[in-house]
């Protein structure tokens, strides 16, 4: 996904002089095509996540509209106070394309995980957040990110996720239902979850014994609550699946909403990952599958809760 929100940066950066790159270290070839066709729209600052959040909210008090692009946890760890008071506080419309969120670079050690950032990012006002699924849904979030005057919070994958969404796509953003029309259980997912939510339904389906829907959440500001409402009432089981630690994620959202609404609560089940930093040495997958995010883990949780 990283490679296509690039990509999608030098398109826009070709129609609309306003757009302009700012990276960090990010190794070198990183839009090498956009640095010799547009030098004046191009800034490498090297490593100073701080700076590189002020030096992006001053282009955009100018009128640029900078996509700022690090690791997740550089963002939102080393530079939260210049998001918070140069970006938001200010209502800039600064894109932060946040790769690495969850446990890519895990191999790295707890330093380099992001598994606290969509909660922190929740704290900002003003700031959407958004965490697409495949490449597809990456690109048409960029694209309509050009017209949108608010501050943006992008997480993504390490790359090559399999495509579920169309190529075409007019409301990114939106919630989107797989699965069966009126699940027995219904599975509430974001980012790159929606996979193993997704195998886990194939797993599920070829057991005949349960009708299964999931839900998948691009933007996590939002959760668009007149899409799955009322699929939320019909299901006996309703499982919120995150890569992410417990609080302040997710389930957090959807526990608030059900709580406001007065909705069942009773039937909620929490999968995350554990509310501690994560010593572990393994890839991503592996520590999804350790905590039950992987689709099997899934299978296993639905099969265990179905009788709630």
């Amino acid at each position: 996904m990283r490679q296509v929100a690039l990509k999608t940066v030098h398109e826009l950066a070709r129609r609309d002089s306003r757009v302009v790159f700012v990276g960090s270290d990010l190794g070198a070839g990183t839009l090498n095509e956009m640095k010799e066709e547009l030098p004046n729209q191009f800034f490498m600052e090297g490593i100073s996540e701080q700076h590189l959040i002020g030096f992006a909210a001053g282009l955009a008090k100018e009128g640029f509209i900078p996509y700022v692009n690090t690791i997740a946890n550089f963002f939102t760890r080393r530079a939260f106070e210049q998001i918070a008071v140069d970006v938001a506080l200010h209502d800039l419309p600064v894109r932060l394309l946040a790769n690495g969120g969850g446990m890519v670079y895990a191999p790295l050690g707890p330093t380099h995980t992001a598994i606290e950032d969509l909660s922190l990012m929740s704290t900002i006002p003003k700031m959407r957040i958004f965490a697409p699924g495949d490449a597809n849904e990456m690109r048409a979030l960029i694209y309509i990110s050009l017209s949108d005057p608010r501050p943006w919070y992008v997480r993504f994958g390490k790359g090559g996720e399999p495509i579920f969404s169309s190529e075409i796509q007019e409301t990114p953003a939106a919630p989107k239902v797989f699965g069966h029309s009126k699940g027995e259980i219904l599975i509430l997912t974001t980012g790159i979850l929606i996979h193993e939510s997704l195998s886990a339904i194939e797993i599920l389906r070829k057991e005949n014994s349960l009708n299964v829907t999931v839900i998948h959440f691009p933007e996590f500001t939002d959760l668009s609550q007149s899409t799955w409402s009322k699929l939320y009432k019909e299901a006996g089981v309703v499982i919120v699946a995150e890569e992410h630690i417990p609080a302040g994620g997710l389930f957090s959202k959807v526990l608030r909403i059900a709580w406001q609404e007065k909705w069942d609560i009773k039937k909620l089940i929490h999968r995350s990952l554990p509310f501690r930093y994560l010593h572990n040495y393994g890839s991503q997958k592996d520590h999804l599958k350790a905590h039950g995010l992987d689709a099997i883990g899934l299978v296993e949780c639905v099969r265990a809760n179905r009788g709630l």
